[in-house]
């Protein structure tokens, strides 16, 4: 499997929950990230089931969990700087 991926992965969770304010903010990021890990998992199921072949879908499953992870992982960053910059302002 690409490291890239598990690195980025890495780097933006850590990112998504120090950037977080408050514990409840953290472990809303650090639950989006899982949920979308889990996502990833749940797809490469998919199709693994999709195509008769569940060891295709293990294959398939493991680099998209950290790909689809990373996307909820940035959307967490993205969120706490909506949040920041909204208090900042009005």
């Amino acid at each position: 499997m690409n490291t890239l991926a598990p690195l980025l992965w890495l780097v933006l969770s850590v990112l998504a929950v120090i950037g977080a304010k408050g514990a409840k903010a953290k472990l809303l990021s650090v639950g989006i990230i899982v949920a979308c890990m889990a996502a990833g998992i749940l797809i490469g199921a998919g199709i693994g089931l999709w195509g008769h072949n569940m060891e295709i879908g293990a294959h398939v499953a493991a680099p998209l969990m950290f790909w689809v992870g990373a996307v909820g992982a940035f959307h967490c960053i993205r969120r706490n700087r909506a949040k920041e910059n909204a208090t900042t302002e009005g």
